[in-house]
């Protein structure tokens, strides 16, 4: 599988992800572009092998148990090209790293995505953000890989969106073109490091983390439900709800798969009994059993 990339044997994927969780896998496979990636994917169905599709890490729970398959990633799939006020993205760019791409040409708009530590695909995929602004906001156009290998270009109004959610989740998304306004660099780095150093502040993102653990409910903050309850600092083990935000949960060491999920359902109990709230656990939980 040499061709497809670079092939790493029995990884542990504790070190690719910001919760610090997850398993072993057979295979970690970095492929080195498009064409590798659906090359991998075409083999991998004719040999009938599970595969999973890993962006960084950062807003997934993953099974700490071992994979007998292919952990996918595609951090060499890092392209940036602008023209004029449209940028094109690959999937594997950091958001952080592209907003600064961005502000160089005196593009502004991706700001709010400065500390979201995700990749351009699976931050587009699950629409994510912050600050009252959200990545379709800014989207053009999507590039995809489809279940039968066809590459297609979707406009963004022909895709379903809402609050932290796209109808996207059927393809791998290659790369995405966002429309995005010119503004004054040096203002909105004054605004960022202002907003960032609130949000520090106020969340724990210096800790093992997926940020946010639960969607907010409409009209009320998923957060100060669990903080009204007196939750913070409750533990499982080492999975324990932050002190510094209630919608977090930390790796307060050596947290397992199952002590999050754990505590995940002992929240939502805790606020249904509560509020007659179902709340709705907004990071990807993957259990290799249901791949």
């Amino acid at each position: 599988m040499n061709e497809y990339g670079n092939v790493l044997e029995n990884v542990d994927l504790k070190k690719y992800t910001t919760f610090g969780i997850g398993g072993k896998c057979k295979y970690l496979i970095e492929v080195k572009n498009e064409n590798c990636l659906i090359n991998l994917l075409k083999y991998l169905k004719n040999e009938k092998i599970k595969y999973y599709i890993l962006g960084n890490g950062s807003n997934v729970i993953l099974d700490d148990s071992y994979f007998d398959g292919v952990v996918i990633r595609l951090n060499n799939l890092n392209k940036i090209t602008i023209n004029d006020n449209f940028v094109t993205a690959s999937c594997g760019v950091k958001l952080g790293f592209l907003n600064n791409v961005c502000l160089q040409e005196s593009l502004v708009s991706l700001n709010f995505a400065s500390l979201i530590p995700g990749t351009v695909g699976a931050s587009v995929m699950g629409n994510a953000g912050c600050y009252n602004h959200d990545m379709m906001e800014y989207v053009y156009k999507v590039k995809v890989l489809t279940k039968d290998f066809e590459v297609k270009e979707i406009l963004k109004s022909e895709i379903k969106y809402g609050y932290r959610f796209t109808n996207l989740n059927d393809y791998i998304i290659l790369s995405v073109t966002f429309i995005l306004e010119k503004g004054d660099p040096i203002k909105t780095l004054k605004d960022m490091k202002e907003n960032n150093e609130k949000r520090l502040n106020s969340q724990p993102l210096n800790e093992k983390c997926v940020g946010s653990i639960f969607k907010n409910p409409e009209g009320v903050s998923a957060g100060k439900l669990i903080d009204t309850l007196n939750l913070k600092g409750y533990h499982i083990n080492d999975a324990k709800i932050s002190k510094k935000h209630a919608n977090f949960i930390v790796n307060n060491g050596n947290a397992s798969f199952k002590d999050v999920i754990e505590l995940i359902n002992f929240i939502k109990i805790k606020v249904f009994e509560n509020y007659g709230i179902s709340l709705e656990v907004e990071p990807i939980i993957v259990r290799w059993s249901s791949l």
